[in-house]
């Protein structure tokens, strides 16, 4: 008797599972890079979305969100395998580390932040629509923040 077909069954089962999105060749990195950051407490919460829902203050609602540290008053987050499409990022000075923006009781934003486009309306929050750009097919792409506070 022999044990080939429950060795195929065991490497079959060896193999890894595809993620929910698996890379395709026309995936490509964005590199976002924020700068003017008052200091490097905290770190800095990168939140890329796809879809004006939840822009610019509800994270659940990001397709993407990165944290990294903040070095000389600037930061990077690479996003990798992002399929082409429309997206917008905020860029958030996460000072204590709450992983949230805080806001006073008005609502106005206690710590810095800014999105793609530089988008900075005075009196409302930036919308979607005005901070989009275009990830095209495997083209890597840069997008440049200035922080505000």
């Amino acid at each position: 008797m022999t044990h080939r077909p429950l060795l195929l069954v065991a490497a079959i089962l060896a193999l890894p599972l595809p993620s929910a999105h698996a890379a395709s060749p026309s995936d490509t990195t964005l590199r976002v890079e924020a700068a003017t950051f008052r200091n490097v407490r905290g770190d800095a919460g990168c939140l890329l979305y796809k879809a004006a829902e939840g822009f610019p203050d509800q994270l659940d609602k990001a397709f993407r969100v990165l944290h990294v540290p903040i070095e000389q008053g600037r930061a990077v987050c690479e996003f990798k395998d992002v399929p082409a499409g429309t997206y917008a990022v905020i860029v958030l000075h996460d000072e204590n580390l709450n992983k949230k923006m805080d806001k006073n009781f008005l609502g106005i934003p206690q710590e810095g932040w800014g999105v793609s486009n530089n988008v900075r309306p005075a009196l409302s929050a930036p919308r979607f629509q005005d901070a989009t750009f275009t990830v095209k097919p495997s083209t890597p792409a840069t997008v440049t923040i200035q922080l505000g506070y």
